[in-house]
């Protein structure tokens, strides 16, 4: 077989492992007054209580996630029909907005 195509092949494989696995694992769950503006752009995952949300248009949404450490504040694009109260679970990026930190959303599951 030729080098090159095996190369190619082997590549490919590998590529498609990592998309994989970048969907399947998720980061570890983190208390919210453990996160830091070190963190910035790095992906984190919470859990917490939904106490309050605003909505800007059907762009944008804040949630303000609270959990036994602290509060924060998480933006997300997609329109969601949360309940204040219920607990949820957050899985984004840190950003930092006005000297405080906050999470852009990538996933938000609903766990009641």
């Amino acid at each position: 077989m030729n080098l090159k195509l095996l190369t190619l092949i082997i590549s490919i494989i590998g590529i498609s492992l990592l998309l994989i696995l970048s969907n399947i694992l998720e980061p570890k769950l983190s208390k919210i007054s453990d996160l830091n503006t070190k963190q910035t752009y790095e992906q984190v995952k919470i859990q917490g209580q939904l106490i309050n949300q605003k909505s800007f248009s059907n762009t944008l949404n804040i949630l303000e996630i609270k959990d036994s450490t602290g509060t924060i504040q998480v933006l997300t694009n997609k329109n969601l029909q949360l309940k204040t109260n219920s607990t949820i679970q957050v899985i984004g990026k840190i950003s930092e907005y006005k000297s405080r930190i906050q999470i852009t959303a990538d996933k938000i599951k609903i766990l009641s």
